[in-house]
């Protein structure tokens, strides 16, 4: 497949779910991933791909290659974000991803985004200096955690004015001024709103109801968005309880936090200290259009 003449590079605005799925699975067959469609569907939810201002190579009417973009405010301005970028094997190497790239600038513009952000694991060096080359800059680097149910410190001193309950996702937007740092696209309150349905919330309160701290995951696959506490109520064991509740709710052996700002100590050393090991990180890069 490297008669760069026989691809042809068009939105997906009218391919069906399956189509992108197939081709999603197949360029990433090869690496250490552990999706499947559902888990698939549910990111593209979580991350807003908008199928119209994402696009794709086809060859002999099969989609080879894709990125697809998540669009939505980020930071007070429009923004594409890349929720995923793949080619099939054996259509590799014929520069299929920076071709679609190029084809979409003016078609994202036109939409009226203003800027493109993606993230990328800080190894990667080819990655990094093919995105330079496209425009893109640093802008935060992130580190991710993980750590096994079993092995995760959840005991804690019980504290009888501090009550955990399940609450709903819309509550935390009252609750954003808790974290310390603008959350990665992906933990974004508006991605965490669009995934609602598979998103849990609880909130940690005081005996005269008031929140003091609360976590957002996606239970179904481990991952914790959120988890904030606010500053007067630091260090004393809330977000270890609103942690081991989680966990005690939920049959999921496995637990993750990304994308932690880098020089973001207090929670760094807060998940550390909880049996949670860093995986890796990664930079998050953007370019205005």
């Amino acid at each position: 497949m490297k008669d760069n003449n026989k691809y042809i590079i068009r939105s997906l605005e009218r391919e069906s779910f399956d189509c992108v799925a197939d081709a999603f699975l197949r360029a990433f067959e090869d690496y250490d991933l552990t999706f499947d469609r559902q888990r698939l569907r549910d990111m593209l939810v979580r991350r807003g791909a908008d199928m119209e201002l994402s696009f794709g190579a086809f060859y002999n009417g099969e989609l080879v290659s894709f990125i697809l973009n998540g669009i939505a405010d980020y930071a007070g301005r429009k923004t594409a974000y890349d929720t995923g970028t793949g080619t099939v094997s054996s259509a590799r190497g014929a520069g299929l991803i920076d071709r679609i790239f190029q084809w979409s600038l003016p078609r994202l513009r036109n939409a009226g985004v203003e800027r493109y952000l993606l993230e990328v694991l800080t190894h990667n060096t080819p990655a990094i200096k093919i995105y330079r080359r496209m425009g893109f800059d640093i802008t935060r680097r992130f580190d991710c955690f993980a750590g096994q149910a079993e092995d995760i410190s959840i005991d804690s001193a019980e504290n009888e004015n501090l009550e955990i309950r399940r609450g709903r996702i819309c509550d935390i937007e009252r609750l954003q001024h808790f974290c310390d740092f603008a959350p990665s696209w992906q933990n974004s309150l508006s991605s965490i709103l669009r995934a609602e349905k598979t998103m849990e919330c609880l909130i940690a309160c005081l005996s005269d109801n008031t929140p003091v701290g609360y976590l957002v995951a996606e239970p179904a696959y481990g991952d914790i968005a959120q988890i904030a506490v606010a500053p007067d109520y630091r260090r004393r064991g809330v977000a270890r309880r609103l942690l081991r509740n989680i966990i005690s709710l939920h049959a999921c052996d496995n637990w993750r936090v990304v994308n932690i700002p880098d020089d973001y100590l207090p929670m760094k050393l807060f998940l550390q200290a909880d049996g949670f090991g860093l995986t890796c990180s990664q930079y998050e890069m953007m370019r205005s259009l």
